[in-house]
């Protein structure tokens, strides 16, 4: 993908993602918006590649709250996926941390909207300090991560769904290795505990 291309994709996108504000406001296409959304993710997931592949692809860390950032993903899909019951647990969430807002958002987003379109009535969102490392937990009540997805562990693209690019996990991970502090480098876990469960463990 050459510059042009990448500025096409870019300006697309931005379009879909204006398309899906004024369906939301409407009130009366929630799912024609809920294609809107996903389709300038994907188109967002395609950029993200091309600046990896070019090796232009950085991190600008700086200092967010996570308990802010986790709760305003979570109102976002409420009104995204109202039938489902989404919750953000931030009690243990420290006062703030440093990781780069906009990369960790997109990644969180594509779990959470995973989450929302195979639960069966529940999506619950965490972030906790554990060994000194910051989590981003996504869980949900449906039917878990397939095998394949499981063993590949976002190492290659791999769709969750079937369906679509397959390049969630996959940049998640990417993003989490682009932070790394005193040695410790970012990672994602992916496991099955009474529905799909992925972390996004940050140093």
């Amino acid at each position: 993908m050459n510059d042009v291309y990448a500025a096409v994709v870019h300006d697309v996108k931005n379009q879909l993602a204006e398309l899906a504000l004024r369906l939301g406001e409407r009130g009366d296409a929630q799912q024609e918006m809920v294609i809107a959304m996903n389709a300038a993710r994907r188109l967002s997931e395609m950029l993200l590649v091309h600046r990896q592949a070019s090796d232009l692809l950085g991190v600008n860390v700086d200092s967010v709250n996570p308990a802010d950032f986790l709760e305003i993903l979570a109102a976002e899909y409420r009104e995204l996926f109202p039938k489902l019951s989404i919750d953000a647990s931030v009690d243990r969430a420290p006062g703030f941390a440093f990781f780069d807002d906009a990369l960790v958002r997109m990644a969180l987003a594509n779990a959470i909207h995973n989450s929302c379109r195979y639960a069966q009535s529940r999506v619950q969102l965490a972030a906790y300090m554990n060994d000194k490392m910051l989590v981003f937990e996504v869980s949900d009540d449906g039917p878990g991560f397939s095998d394949n997805v499981l063993a590949e562990g976002g190492m290659a693209p791999s769709s969750v769904s079937g369906e679509g690019t397959g390049l969630g996990l996959y940049l998640a991970r990417k993003i989490a290795e682009l932070h790394h502090l005193e040695g410790r480098r970012g990672h994602v876990e992916l496991n099955n505990t009474k529905g799909a469960v992925f972390r996004m463990i940050l140093p």
